[in-house]
């Protein structure tokens, strides 16, 4: 398949899920608004225990309580594109597919396996009550913080939230990989990662323990979905510097998680899934 047949396909089929997931809305328009807005309010609501906290001791972690809510908005918008673009299907909770035996099912599919991961989990009007939560709590603080915002830094805003994206996907897809191996312990682990992610991300990282800093910037790449972006965004970290280690950084991460999840792709391939071994097929 060519470079431009396959983003005629790619874009084909984000139009058909989208129709499908605006269908809902076709459907039973009452229902699906009030999903929305409690989704919104409910976002709003976890988001507010680390930002009362910041009011409540004049900051957190090397930033003021309006910085804070900078961050907590950040946060929700790279939660708000996940569930976006990836969360319908499974896509995104990847080790489910794979635990559960249904990679199969994606194998036997006549479009390639990277369009279909691709384009599956997206629900751009079910999935948006937290992008929208996200992009509010942001204004918000940029007004109080009276932050100039220009034409590049809007610019700079999207290509930290790609990054972060690649960045967290890859985490929880080099996670999810270890079910080809060990399909019924890991299969909720991308669910785990992304718990993870949604919980440690809320915090400023700036006062805590070098050693603890450095393992959530590295090993467990939590600061620089959240953290990091926000600084340089914010104008607290060199924008070169910032930028460069994203970029480093969402490049190894995805390096690292495609060379694993293709490799546990040729174990699949080899012997399937080991998990219904007994029965033979899946109940």
């Amino acid at each position: 398949m060519g470079a431009k047949d396959f983003f005629r396909r790619l874009f084909r089929l984000y139009w058909l899920y989208a129709k499908m997931d605006a269908a809902w809305i076709m459907r039973d328009t009452k229902y699906c608004l009030i999903g929305i807005l409690a989704d919104f309010i409910g976002n709003l609501s976890v988001l507010s225990g680390v930002f009362l906290m910041a009011e409540r001791f004049g900051g957190v972690g090397g930033m003021n309580s309006d910085e804070v809510l900078f961050m907590l908005g950040y946060n929700a918008v790279t939660t708000g594109l996940f569930l976006i673009f990836v969360n319908g299907n499974n896509i995104g909770n990847i080790s489910r597919i794979i635990g559960r035996g249904q990679m199969d099912h994606k194998l036997i599919q006549p479009l390639p396996l990277r369009l279909q991961l691709l384009t599956e989990g997206f629900m751009p009007i079910s999935g948006s009550g937290q992008l929208w939560a996200g992009l509010a709590v942001c204004g918000v603080a940029l007004w109080r913080l009276q932050y100039p915002v220009t034409v590049g830094w809007i610019m700079l805003f999207i290509l930290s939230h790609i990054l972060s994206k690649i960045i967290l996907l890859s985490m929880m897809y080099f996670a999810s990989s270890l079910a080809f191996w060990f399909p019924v312990a890991a299969e909720e682990i991308s669910t785990d990662v992304l718990d993870v992610q949604w919980h440690l991300s809320s915090y400023p990282l700036g006062q805590m323990p070098m050693v603890l800093k450095i393992a959530l910037n590295t090993v467990v790449p939590i600061g620089l979905t959240v953290w990091l972006p926000s600084l340089v965004l914010l104008g607290k970290q060199r924008l070169d510097f910032g930028l460069a280690i994203l970029l480093i950084a969402a490049g190894v991460a995805a390096f690292c998680a495609t060379t694993l999840f293709k490799k546990g792709l040729k174990h699949y391939e080899k012997i399937g899934s080991q998990r219904y071994k007994d029965w033979g097929h899946r109940r």
